[in-house]
Parts: structure tokens; sequence; C-alpha cells
């Protein structure tokens, strides 16, 4: 094995008033991304950055319009630094919301504040000063700009029904429903959790199973929520102005309802009862979320109030579909790598299904780059080496969350916000992808030559990874045990 990192020339901030980045020497590496969600774009953005040649591929008819709202983490935003036009929008798009607690009852456990995040005594100085909560059609949009602003256009109506590598051609392969095969260096498959790119990867098809959970979910104008009365008096903005994300906990549920200037959002995330699909397109009735509150004791009316002022068609039942931790992201030869929700899928709780995907790309792109066009394939296993660890422990802290959402009555005994408020140790916010990549690149292919274990830092200190499975913490819960998270997750 063998890096171009010595060669490499530093990257300069370029024009801060310019649209585009300043841009790596070309690499000669072709990159074919499938899939141009969040982590399919930031991933064509970021190999154009590093000097490869991009070509992505998208199912869907034409640009998607339809979600709620995610987060999009520090650790992340660290990647708008290099494109000034992101960085500037993110800026201004991104909501900033104080936090409260509730019971399902509608009993305060802890009033409004600004998000706060776990740093030690050295730490604080450079801890983020404010959350970035994105409404998903506007961050796409956004997006999606910036790349075509390179002159790079998606190409819509492309569905990938397989993928391939060629050992004679050192090609990655997928194969369209239209019959055509296209190849390249690279190919990323980032189309989601259905992808069909896992009988290549791992040698057989590993089907999302249900995470036992689902999530009735919807945003639209403030207006349609304020119409009513009381739900306008019950959710108006803070005398400062600002507007709160409520936390609602209750038995084996909980729900985010957030009113903000120009938006009404509320989850409730609840018991999968069969009925939920995985599609944005298939909306639910209120009356069948109002059935499901009539089973919640205490349910206020108050918040039944709120679900009656969704619009028609606005409410969907997205089932919360999961894959086990797998440490295989890329094919034997390293031709086909899986990103994002294809390689690893989050639960909302977690706060981390953008921001790893983003980080995914920001890594995958330096790695190809400091490896070179003749080290693709030990490119490819640096970034998975650096990169599974991390993800492991962001989706472990999902079902961390969860399981304090839905205990109110131990959450109502807590008397301060570190015991209620969603992890984000200084491990997560901290971390920069691409400066991780930098450091540790040749380090991880000293230990793939020579066998030496690979020991991550971008994972909670003192933690030692090992597997875990769904079916293991489903055991704990049972049993009535908490997820123990070994280490310093704060």
């Amino acid at each position: 094995m063998s890096s171009n990192h010595s060669e490499q020339r530093p990257l300069t901030n370029g024009d801060r008033l310019s649209a585009k980045p300043e841009r790596y020497p070309l690499t000669g590496i072709s990159v074919l991304v499938v899939g141009a969600g969040v982590g399919g774009i930031m991933t064509a953005l970021e190999c154009w950055r590093n000097g490869h040649d991009v070509r992505i591929l998208e199912r869907s008819s034409g640009p998607v319009g339809t979600g709620d709202f995610f987060t999009i983490g520090f650790s992340a935003v660290k990647a708008f630094r290099n494109w000034p036009q992101l960085a500037k929008e993110n800026e201004e798009l991104a909501y900033d919301p104080w936090i409260a607690f509730y019971k399902h009852t509608g009993e305060m456990v802890l009033p409004p504040g600004p998000m706060s995040w776990d740093a030690g005594a050295a730490e604080v100085k450079d801890r983020p000063k404010r959350i970035y909560r994105h409404h998903r059609p506007k961050v796409y949009r956004m997006l999606l700009a910036q790349l075509e602003r390179l002159g790079v256009q998606p190409e819509f109506g492309q569905r990938a029904i397989d993928y391939y590598e060629d050992s004679t051609t050192g090609k990655g392969g997928v194969v369209l429903d239209n019959g055509s095969r296209l190849e390249a260096d690279v190919v990323v498959a980032a189309d989601g959790l259905g992808t069909k790119s896992f009988s290549l990867v791992v040698g057989r098809k590993v089907a999302a199973r249900s995470s036992g959970y689902a999530i009735f979910r919807t945003a639209y104008p403030v207006e349609y929520a304020l119409a009513d009365p009381q739900v306008a008096e019950r959710f108006k903005l803070l005398d400062n102005g600002q507007s709160v994300n409520e936390i609602w906990m209750g038995p084996d549920m909980h729900m985010f309802v957030w009113r903000s200037k120009d938006l009404m959002s509320w989850l409730i995330t609840h018991k999968d009862n069969g009925l939920a699909t995985e599609s944005w397109q298939d909306s639910t009735k209120i009356e069948d979320v109002l059935k499901y509150t009539a089973t919640v004791p205490g349910w206020p009316e108050i918040m039944n109030r709120t679900i009656r002022t969704t619009p028609k068609d606005g409410i969907i039942d997205w089932k919360l579909m999961w894959r086990d931790p797998q440490p295989q992201w890329a094919s034997p030869r390293g031709r086909v790598l899986q990103l994002g929700d294809a390689a690893h899928t989050f639960i909302p709780s977690s706060g981390n299904g953008a921001t790893q995907a983003i980080e995914d790309a920001v890594s995958l792109a330096t790695c190809l780059r400091l490896g070179g066009e003749d080290n693709v394939p030990d490119a490819v296993k640096v970034h998975v080496k650096l990169r599974y660890d991390r993800v492991s422990c962001c989706q472990k802290i999902g079902f961390a969350n969860q399981e304090t959402y839905h205990n109110a009555d131990r959450a109502a005994a807590v008397t301060n916000a570190s015991g209620l408020k969603p992890k984000h140790g200084s491990w997560i916010w901290k971390h920069d992808p691409e400066q991780y990549a930098l450091e540790n690149y040749e380090k991880v292919v000293h230990c793939l030559e020579t066998g030496e274990e690979w020991m991550n830092t971008n994972i909670p200190p003192g933690y030692k990874p090992r597997p875990w499975s769904i079916d293991e913490l489903s055991v704990l819960k049972e049993q009535g045990k908490p997820i123990e998270l070994d280490g310093d997750w704060s």
C-alpha cells in the first residue's frame, strides 16, 4: 500500500465571496454516486472539491421536496467552511430552538432553555454556540443548488437494481432498471435503506427489519395551527422571540412538538402496529393518530387539538427500520461502498443520521484523495476503518435517548437538564472528519499492512468497541435494565 499524502498541496479557503471553493488538483478518480439525498449530494460535492470526477444518479423522477426536520451536528457543519455559499445559507436557513421537557400528560419537567453541549472545562470555549435544526426541503434545495453551481446535474429517474465490480477493469458498477450498466473507479451506494448493494458487499441480502417503532411525523405552515385560538395560546413564542422544541416523554412513546415562526411540526414515536410504511408519499389520517393518542393515559386535549390542525394528507406514519451495525461497508475489491443509511441506520432520537452521512462524505472524499488513483481500494478500506466504530456509537445513542424518553416517571424525577437532554458529548461535536482522515490515513495504512490493531480516537474516551444488536438492547429493556454506555460519553 502507498498513498499520495505527501504530494498534496495545502487547501486554501479560496475566494470567500465565490460560490465555489478552492479545488484540489484532479486525481483521475471517477466516482459514481447512487442516491441524491443529503449524504449523496454531500459526497458528490466533497468528491468534486477533492479533485475527483463525479456523476450522481437518483431514482426519483425529480427533486424531492417532502420531509420535515433533522439536525445537522457541529461536526458536519464544519464541512461547510470550505463552501462559502453553503456556510452562509446554513446560518440563514437553520433554526435554533430552545428545548423543554414534559411528561405525556402535559406536566412540565424542565422549563425552556438553550441547547447545551457537553464539554470538559478546557472545551467550554470551543463548544457550539447554537443548534442547526433544518427543514429538509429547504436544506435539500440548498445542497442541490450548490451542486448545480458546479455544473454537476443529478440524473433523475435512474433506479439501481444491482451492483457489481469487475476485476479485469478495476471498476465498480451499477445495473439500472432500464438494463443499462454504469461503471466508475468507485460506486457509492447512497441509496438508503432499500439499497441493493448488500448481495455484493456482504455476500447476501440483508433485509432491514422493524425497530419495533414507527413515527407519526409532519411539518406544515404555522398559520394552520394558529387558526385554533387555544393552540395559538399554548404554543406562543417566548418573550425573547425564541421558539421551543418540546420533548414529551411517555409510556413507551415520546413526542417532539415545535412551533417555529413559520412552521408547526410534531412527531410521535410509538410502537409499530404494522401499518407504518417507508414512504413520504403514504399519508395517514388524523383520525388514526387520534385513535393512538386515545390509548395514552392522561393525554391532554390540547395536543389532540394541535394534531387536528394538520392539513389533510399531511401526516406520515414512518416505519423505523433497522439493520444492526456491521463493519463491512465495501465490496471485496473495494470498488462499491455503502454510505449513509445504506451503511448504517439511525433512529431519530439519535439526532445523528444526517450528521454521520455528511461525515461519511467528507471522510471518503479525503481518503480517496490521499490514496490516489492507484490505491482506491486501500483508500476505501481506510475510510471504513476510520468511520465504523464512531458510527456504531452514534447509533447506540439513539436507543439510550429513546430509553430515557419512554420512561416518564423516571424522567420526572430528574432535576437537571443533564439527565434528560439528548447525549451530545464533546467526542461528537469536536470531531472534524477531514482533519481526522488527514491525521490518521497513514497510520491506518500501516495497521492494514502489518496486521496491527487500529484504535480509533473519535469515539467516547475509555470505550472499547464491541459488536451489539437491537435484540440485545430489547432484552435489557424487557429485564428493566438500562443500556450500558461504557466509557465517558459526556
